[in-house]
């Protein structure tokens, strides 16, 4: 295997392609980036018992920094990013760097909060516009951009994902539906893909009473639902259930 630099995605709940999973007994170092989504500390020793190799866990600096592209270009080197690798800046970034280094990359991908949160929540992904993304809490901090793009996107009636911030630990719902607040309905999705994962439906005010599950979370604010997407929410998640 000639010298690569190997992005590789963990998925939506850490489920690792037989593609990666092969990829990865070959590869001389193993990176992963928590900060994203935070993964078990459990579910990193099982892969590393199945590939018979150690993963290393680095943090945004060393991944926004040269030392990736560096090591890759003395050993065959992957570094295993949540979800799909190429729906962050900074992993495309790396890409770029690579090949500005002459070093031979492959990109193995897996499923991603983007195309997962919709289908879930059983809404048509072609209606959806651009992401927000809500930051936690800062003193002196209250960006409103975020809530800018929603009400652009329900102007053309269209669905908005909302991304909750994971710094510097993943935000709760109800902190999210409180900025939320302005809106009318929501889909909260908790914990997709896991065994645990629950999917909430109806208006803001009311799921805040609700239990909605625990972090990761992300959130849909719906625009006018189409007649099978509200048969859907309806039957399949419950309304205010």
């Amino acid at each position: 295997m000639n010298i690569m630099f190997y992005l590789i995605g963990t998925g939506i709940a850490f489920d690792i392609t037989l593609s990666a999973l092969e990829t990865l007994k070959k590869c001389d170092e193993i990176y992963i980036e928590v900060y994203t989504n935070p993964i078990k500390g459990s579910e990193v020793e099982t892969l590393q018992k199945r590939i018979g190799k150690p993963i290393a866990a680095i943090g945004r600096e060393k991944v926004e920094s040269s030392f990736l592209i560096k090591r890759a270009g003395q050993a065959n080197v992957a570094l295993l990013a949540s979800g799909d690798p190429l729906t962050a800046t900074t992993h495309v970034a790396l890409l770029l760097e690579a090949k500005e280094n002459k070093i031979e990359t492959r990109v193995i991908h897996n499923s991603s909060i983007y195309t997962v949160a919709p289908g879930k929540a059983g809404l048509q992904i072609y209606r959806f516009g651009k992401t927000a993304t809500l930051v936690n809490p800062r003193q002196a901090y209250k960006p409103t951009s975020s809530l800018d793009v929603i009400r652009k996107n329900l102007d053309n009636d269209m669905h908005t994902l909302v991304l909750l911030d994971t710094e510097p630990q993943p935000m709760e719902a109800k902190t999210a539906l409180d900025m939320l607040s302005g809106f009318d309905s929501a889909v909260v999705l908790s914990r997709l893909g896991e065994e645990d994962e629950r999917i909430s439906y109806g208006r803001i005010d009311d799921l805040k009473q609700m239990n909605l599950g625990n972090a990761p979370f992300s959130i849909i604010i719906p625009a006018k639902l189409h007649i099978v997407e509200k048969e859907y929410l309806d039957a399949i998640i419950g309304k205010g259930k």
